[in-house]
């Protein structure tokens, strides 16, 4: 069988890397005594696939894996012995059972929501500034590349929305996944080298709130109905 679980990711964890959250819940699920599946060939390892990795730093909120198992469990349980195993700092919120051919976490996902604590110089008109950066039709940064020669990019059409939540709180979507993806340190660097009075924000102010698949103008998290059925 195989779940998909949330989870969160917080606290001291958030400064793990993708390959060692990896590491980390797979030595819980085999403390859990929980049944795993393995891949076969000469370096087998557990059947464990990950949503879109999280910057080191950042704190996640709704975060996903999908594991496969060689018995049955009632994901319930799956979350209570798993959670057990856990170190803290990593937490299941909900698990469900999925079919064996649902699309995988990143074929599915393709918009991810942040909570940013914004810094500024002096008192600043928000809004306006949102309006303004939003108006335009392209808004171009270097993006950095391992390996490779930096390129230059307009992110403008991966930007899906920005909003105030309060004060020096922005709430950013924006276009993750396969399809197209966009960096949330990538996002505040545009507008710190557009506006003057917007400031650089340390990774340790940001929180990704989830990771959504859209459909008909909706935005669904990757273990609601509408994902894994339609999906499937």
């Amino acid at each position: 069988m195989k779940i998909r679980a949330k989870f969160k990711k917080f606290g001291s964890l958030k400064y793990i890397s993708h390959l060692e959250l990896m590491n980390t819940l797979q030595r819980a699920f085999r403390r859990a005594k929980l049944p795993l599946a393995y891949s076969r060939g000469y370096n087998p390892h557990p059947r464990l696939s990950m949503g879109m990795a999280l910057s080191v730093g950042l704190t996640g909120l709704g975060e996903y894996f999908d594991v496969e198992l060689e018995q049955e469990i009632e994901p319930g349980l799956f979350i209570k012995r798993a959670n057990k195993c856990l170190p803290h700092g990593l937490e299941i919120l909900r698990a469900r059972k999925i079919p064996d051919r649902l699309k995988s976490l990143m074929a599915q996902v393709d918009t991810a929501m942040y909570r940013v604590e914004m810094d500024f110089d002096g008192k600043i008109d928000g809004r306006s500034i949102i309006k303004d950066f939003l108006s335009r039709q392209e808004i171009r940064i270097i993006r950095k590349r391992r390996k490779k020669k930096d390129k230059e990019i307009n992110i403008r059409p991966l930007i899906k929305g920005i909003e105030i939540e309060e004060d020096n709180i922005w709430l950013f979507t924006v276009s993750t996944g396969s399809r197209g993806n966009l960096r949330i340190e990538e996002l505040i660097r545009a507008l710190v080298e557009n506006y003057n009075n917007v400031n650089e924000v340390p990774l340790t102010k940001i929180t990704r709130i989830g990771l959504y698949v859209t459909k008909n103008g909706n935005l669904y998290e990757l273990i609601d109905d509408h994902v894994v059925e339609a999906d499937s």
